[in-house]
């Protein structure tokens, strides 16, 4: 990523709490500022649950689809799913648009979501990290 780069900041909260999401803004724009991308959109769900296809994904989805971004930006893995098939399925349509997946809170690597064989035991273990530490 150049400093070129557009992102979509994804922030969801599972109980609704303005105050959780003003936190992920805050922590995502600021990955952006830190690496001089511009921001594009933000894409909010607050109070859905990170287990359903949350109505942002489809959001985030279109948009990459449409050649309008190249990153995106949320604070851990888990607020694009706590189920991990769910998890690579979308990191696999970053990859295959040519999108990156950034977490202001965690170091990610798309081929390490993708290759569960791999590092299932490290993208679970960040799941429930990001459980204990998040709503």
């Amino acid at each position: 990523m150049t400093t070129d780069t557009t992102a979509l900041l994804y922030l969801r909260a599972a109980h609704s709490s303005d105050a959780a999401i003003a936190e992920q803004h805050k922590l995502c724009t600021d990955y952006a500022e830190a690496r001089g991308w511009r921001v594009l959109q933000v894409i909010v769900d607050n109070g859905v649950s990170g287990v359903s296809d949350a109505p942002g994904l489809t959001i985030l989805r279109d948009r990459i689809a449409g050649g309008e971004a190249q990153a995106i930006i949320a604070t851990d893995l888990a607020r694009i799913s706590r189920d991990p098939e769910g998890l690579q399925a979308f990191a696999r349509f970053c990859q295959q648009h040519g999108a990156d997946l950034c977490c202001a809170t965690q170091t990610v690597n798309l081929d390490a979501i993708l290759n569960p064989a791999k590092s299932a035991g490290s993208l679970i273990k960040a799941l429930y990290d990001a459980r204990e530490t998040r709503s």
